[in-house]
């Protein structure tokens, strides 16, 4: 598969792209950061106003972490999919990117970098079996409409800092919908074996050639989970045993031949709606796993003692902060209280493995 470069220089907030630089079937590429001596960022995910939320918990959240960032500093947002609920955008003209993203992070002034979401390649609730609607949101990254907006592709990477030999991080959004879909599509573009197969190539070639320091990825479905939906290859109590989306098998064994096999330092995961810092298991080597979908509709977990944690926490809205620095990792778990203000819960130092 041929990569694709775009170099685009990004300060604080991102500007758009000019006709220019369209592409009409993006697929990966690679977005240069800005420059700078360390990283800090927040994550979070599962928002979009789901039906019945309402406005006030989006924002909420957009704002908790506008104020976290003022404190503490950040460059920039993970958003770890499920972006627009129920079902994603109909194109880069739908209301809903102004009523879903623009209008609850107008005070969250920095960029967003996405991952898509079952919600975001769907036809009904979630299904995703239409993975062409993820499309349009890769399109909103190109259309000049948004200031915060970063999807180039379905699937991507971006180094940190910018002026350096040697970045430290590098950040990898992953599109785990094609091979985790409770519904297949029926577009041979997006069937698994060969999606899985073509995004498998580029990212163990991204990984293998990166210089950076700190290597983080990000995806919506998770590879351990003590939410609602689980570990991968056992989505819903489906057994691994059986070779299916649903069960999200094919996600499982794409995220062992490249996060576990390359040790990736960080995956950062949605679609449990929770938060969750799991820790690292033998058979992923020094991975540590974040669950941040706590976006906007909170749940209670399945099995809280399903894999071993240094935190978790459900029923609340919340989301992670992280700087990297050196060797030093620092990460912080934010809820929202009853007056919906960002309170820190967990807060702990590790070194780099």
């Amino acid at each position: 598969m041929k990569k694709l470069l775009i170099n685009l220089l990004l300060a604080t907030s991102l500007t758009a792209c000019n006709d220019n630089d369209k592409v009409k079937q993006p697929n990966a590429q690679h977005v240069s950061g800005a420059s700078g001596e360390s990283v800090s960022f927040v994550a979070f995910g599962d928002a979009g106003q789901q039906s019945g939320a309402g406005p006030a918990t989006q924002t909420a959240v957009g704002d908790a972490m506008a104020k976290v960032c003022e404190q503490r500093g950040c460059d920039f947002a993970l958003e770890l999919g499920d972006n627009i609920y129920l079902s994603g955008v109909d194109s880069v003209e739908d209301a809903q990117w102004q009523s879903k993203f623009e209008q609850p992070y107008a005070n969250f002034n920095y960029p967003i970098y996405a991952a898509l979401g079952n919600h975001d390649n769907s036809t009904g609730p979630g299904e995703g079996s239409d993975n062409s609607k993820g499309n349009f949101q890769v399109d909103y990254h190109y259309s000049g409409k948004s200031t915060k907006w970063n999807m180039p592709a379905r699937y991507y990477n971006f180094a940190w800092p910018l002026e350096s030999d040697a970045p430290i991080a590098e950040f990898f959004a992953l599109d785990s919908n094609p091979l985790t879909a409770i519904l297949p599509d029926l577009n041979p573009e997006f069937n698994f074996v060969t999606y899985g197969a073509e995004q498998q190539a580029w990212l163990s070639d991204a990984l293998k050639n990166s210089p950076a320091k700190w290597k983080i990825a990000f995806a919506h479905h998770p590879y351990l989970s003590n939410g609602v939906h689980g570990n991968a290859g056992n989505y819903d109590g489906i057994p691994e045993i059986l070779p299916l989306t649903t069960n999200g098998k094919p996600w499982l064994d794409f995220l062992n031949a490249t996060l576990c096999a390359e040790g990736v330092d960080i995956f950062f995961q949605g679609h449990d709606h929770d938060l969750q810092w799991l820790k690292p298991v033998e058979r992923c080597g020094k991975t540590q796993f974040i669950v941040s979908g706590a976006g906007e509709l909170p749940r209670p977990f399945a099995d809280a003692n399903r894999n071993a944690t240094y935190w978790q926490q459900d029923q609340l809205l919340g989301f992670f902060w992280f700087r990297l620095e050196g060797d030093k990792l620092i990460g912080a778990a934010y809820t929202l209280d009853g007056d919906l203000q960002p309170q820190l819960q967990f807060e702990q130092s590790l070194p780099r493995q």
